[in-house]
């Protein structure tokens, strides 16, 4: 039996995952993105790993759960915890990447190739080999660790000079959160280690959890942060009429949205005229801004932001089909006003900004 202390902790780290979790979850719900879904599988790896750590202490019928496979004793609490471990680290590491990037860069094969490594070594461990998987696992998160802090330069050079202090205990929560690591997983098994440092893991990790968890909460934006920013909103119903324009940010470039919505309206009548294929045109490139158009049934979504990437055009897609699922019944009568759709702003903002 582990002391209260540890047992104590244990439990803290699981009941925490699963509030962090529940956080993130309502991330995901509202924008529908790989990235937050990611974080979600990550955290329910680490809720899990937890778990079974905690069980492990207090419930004998599952620490002493094992398999006997070709004479050779395998136990389960053992094996999950590998995988969950192994799982939640892939989890997060691609939920960082994806954040940032679209297209993933090549050295993510590496991480992958090294946590695929740690998990074969930690199932085939001999003694003779003790040390293979915490040298594996000590370069994967110093690889982590410098991953993040690059995704942390990153996102100061854009500026979010209105989101700086949120950005700041984010990127500090994760930080904090993934120092567990290392703590747990490589320092707690280090060979003349006192076991007692290991066991402090869950003290980062409950700790930076919280901070990331509250800094979602208070913006479910905060999991994806974007070179790409919106700059202009118009909608446009079939007759080419705006029905919604709303402005994100001032850039150089901008006029008048209701001219702008008049403008592209006509272009995009002459451009499907001029197209032998008669598709519909679906982005226009002005150098320094973008335009991302999405064509729906009822209505027509463009959008001016600084780059297209393919998060930006699949929440505008989603955008389209909430806002004309929601909206049908005024969009298909002549006489809706366009106050009708005033409301919907707020919804742009949460899913776009």
């Amino acid at each position: 039996m582990a002391s209260p202390t540890l047992i104590a902790l244990l439990f803290s780290s699981a009941a925490i995952s699963l509030i962090a979790m529940a956080v993130i979850f309502r991330s995901w719900w509202r924008n529908r993105l790989l990235t937050s879904f990611l974080y979600i599988l990550a955290i329910a790896c680490f809720a899990g790993m937890a778990w079974d750590m905690l069980l492990d202490q207090v419930y004998m019928p599952f620490r002493n759960w094992r398999l006997n496979i070709g004479g050779e004793t395998i136990w389960v609490s053992n094996l999950l915890l590998a995988f969950l471990l192994v799982g939640g680290f892939i989890f997060w590491y691609f939920a960082v990447l994806y954040s940032q990037y679209e297209t993933l860069p090549p050295r993510s094969n590496v991480i992958a190739f090294l946590a695929g490594a740690a998990l074969l070594a930690e199932l085939e461990v001999e003694s003779w080999s003790a040390l293979f998987p915490l040298v594996i696992e000590a370069i994967a998160f110093g690889l982590f660790i410098v991953e993040l802090i690059r995704y942390g330069r990153r996102v100061s050079r854009l500026g979010h000079h209105d989101n700086e202090r949120q950005i700041h205990l984010h990127f500090s929560g994760f930080l904090v959160w993934l120092m567990a690591g290392p703590l747990g997983v490589v320092l707690g098994n280090v060979p003349g280690v006192p076991g007692w440092i290991g066991d402090l893991w869950p003290i980062p990790y409950g700790l930076g959890l919280l901070m990331v968890a509250y800094s979602v909460a208070v913006n479910p934006r905060m999991l994806i942060l974007s070179e790409a920013r919106p700059l202009d909103l118009l909608i446009l119903d079939k007759k080419g009429n705006l029905v919604i324009a709303q402005r994100f940010e001032e850039y150089p470039q901008s006029v008048d949205s209701e001219l702008m919505g008049s403008a592209l309206s006509g272009i995009l009548s002459l451009m499907q005229d001029m197209l032998a294929s008669k598709k519909e045109l679906e982005r226009i490139d002005h150098g320094d801004v973008k335009i991302i158009i999405e064509h729906g049934v009822l209505t027509t979504f463009i959008l001016v932001a600084t780059l297209e990437t393919p998060s930006l055009r699949q929440s505008l897609r989603n955008l389209c089909m909430e806002f004309e699922a929601n909206y049908r019944n005024q969009l298909v009568e002549d006489t809706s006003l366009v106050s009708s759709y005033e409301d919907f702003k707020e919804r742009t903002e949460q899913v776009l900004r």
